[in-house]
């Protein structure tokens, strides 16, 4: 029977996520031959589907198979807390409100955890980062002995949880994400404590950055050395792309390691996309099927015509088909806004 709103979903897929995929993993095949292919967070939920996908199809050279690595920004802040090498990374960005909502919305810590380390009146001191990072750096480097003891739980699970992928075997790991800035990646670099590249569309930063005593090198394929707010239409408006291009489960916040050797994942709230997923999947279909035909026809996209036709989805709210505006509602809890749907945020 004829679905129209699963028909518009995934020709959606198909005209707005296929270029700039088919763009992507174009540059990526040249690239990931003798390395480990990791795809990262809840973006690299698609990314596996379509490399998987390619492979199958004798469309891509991929020597080792794909591993979804399952982690967050957030997960990897617990795992870290009380290393003081992390602050500078974990405070940058925007957040105003106490002490207890950063450590319940960045770092993924519950109120009776929060409430094992800081005394009632510390836990309603109100801070403003990025400008008051100097105070806050102090008052977790105070505290960084009990918060390393609350964390290290998590940061043995989480080694042990890479190791299991084999992200600490010779071959080195090529980290593929939607970018931008490659925190993510230098915090595996830290745990792993080994060299890791990073495969970007877009990168603030490309080049070798260092990380401990490793590196962390990264590439943008859209577009390097430019940061958000500096009027890239695919960067400032990339929450779009995060949207469509994430899993069926919320952002992961803690991990723990079975008897048997399995891992047990928690997650934090799930969005509109997670709720009705079945829509969103539609979606990724449209999507890996315009790869396979671009690549299987050698049809190529130009980064020009990948910005162009952003612009003209994103112009007008009426140039996204009603059966995916639902769709649109991502969580920003590192941020503490909770969930934001982009839709409003730029008046669409």
């Amino acid at each position: 029977m004829h679905n129209p709103a699963y028909t518009a979903c995934k020709e959606f897929g198909y005209t707005f996520l296929a270029p700039m995929l088919t763009h992507y993993v174009r540059a990526l095949n040249n690239k990931v031959n003798n390395h480990i292919p990791v795809c990262l967070a809840r973006e690299g939920w698609l990314f596996k589907q379509l490399l998987n996908e390619l492979a199958k199809n004798n469309l891509i050279n991929t020597s080792i198979p794909p591993v979804y690595l399952k982690v967050s920004r957030t997960l990897l802040f617990r795992a870290l807390l009380g290393h003081p090498e992390i602050l500078p990374v974990a405070l940058k960005s925007n957040y105003q409100g106490s002490i207890t909502s950063l450590l319940n919305s960045r770092f993924g810590l519950q109120l009776f955890e929060i409430e094992q380390i800081l005394s009632k009146s510390e836990m309603d001191i109100t801070v403003n980062l990025p400008d008051d990072i100097e105070e806050v750096t102090s008052f977790f480097t105070l505290h960084s002995k009990k918060l390393k003891e609350l964390s290290y739980p998590t940061l043995k699970s989480v080694k042990n949880y890479f190791n299991s992928l084999g992200l600490k075997s010779d071959s080195q790991p090529l980290l593929l994400d939607v970018g931008y800035s490659g925190t993510i990646q230098k915090l595996i670099t830290l745990i792993l404590q080994r060299d890791t590249s990073g495969f970007y569309f877009i990168a603030t930063n490309p080049g070798i950055t260092r990380v401990g005593n490793s590196n962390a090198s990264m590439q943008g394929v859209l577009k390097e050395n430019v940061a958000l707010g500096d009027g890239y239409h695919l960067l400032d408006r990339s929450l779009f792309i995060e949207c469509l291009l994430t899993a069926p489960h919320g952002q992961v916040v803690d991990i723990r390691e079975n008897s048997d050797g399995s891992f047990q994942f928690f997650y934090g709230r799930r969005a509109g996309t997670q709720r009705q997923f079945q829509d969103l999947q539609a979606v990724h279909e449209g999507a890996l099927e315009g790869v396979v035909f671009a690549l299987k026809n050698n049809i190529s996209y130009s980064v020009t015509e990948i910005e162009n036709l952003y612009h003209a989805f994103l112009k007008s709210r009426n140039a996204i088909p009603q059966a995916l505006w639902h769709l649109f509602s991502a969580d920003d809890d590192i941020s503490g806004n909770g969930i934001v749907n982009p839709l409003d945020l730029f008046g669409i």
